[in-house]
């Protein structure tokens, strides 16, 4: 679960930096109106829900590789077929749970300026 917050953090310097760059380097905009506006849009729960969104979306991924993996029998052919249910059933969970935390999150804090 630390891997997931680290890459997270990593992601959303990622995030900060390349809109920064589009929106003063490319654009031409100025860096105060960036700030301006990305403190406006932003807020701290936001980066609250990344990290919890992070941390439960690596452990379920953790947990249906964990739960397919040690299930895999046949040989190779067996493994690379429990891999590939593995992938397909974590992305439609995340999918899935995505879509509830973030609908849990709108109801509980409204975006701003609305």
């Amino acid at each position: 679960m630390f891997v997931a917050l680290m890459i997270n953090g990593i992601v959303i310097g990622a995030g900060i930096g390349g809109g920064y760059f589009f929106t003063v380097i490319i654009q031409g905009g100025s860096a105060g109106a960036f700030l301006s506006s990305f403190t406006a849009l932003a807020s701290i729960t936001d980066l609250y829900i990344s990290c919890i969104k992070a941390v439960v979306f690596g452990w379920l991924a953790a947990i249906v590789g964990a739960y397919k993996g040690l299930g895999a029998g046949g040989g190779p052919s067996g493994v690379g077929r429990a891999v590939n249910e593995s992938v397909i059933i974590a992305f439609m969970l995340l999918f899935f749970l995505n879509a509830v935390i973030t609908a849990i999150y709108f109801q509980v804090v409204p975006p701003p300026g609305l």
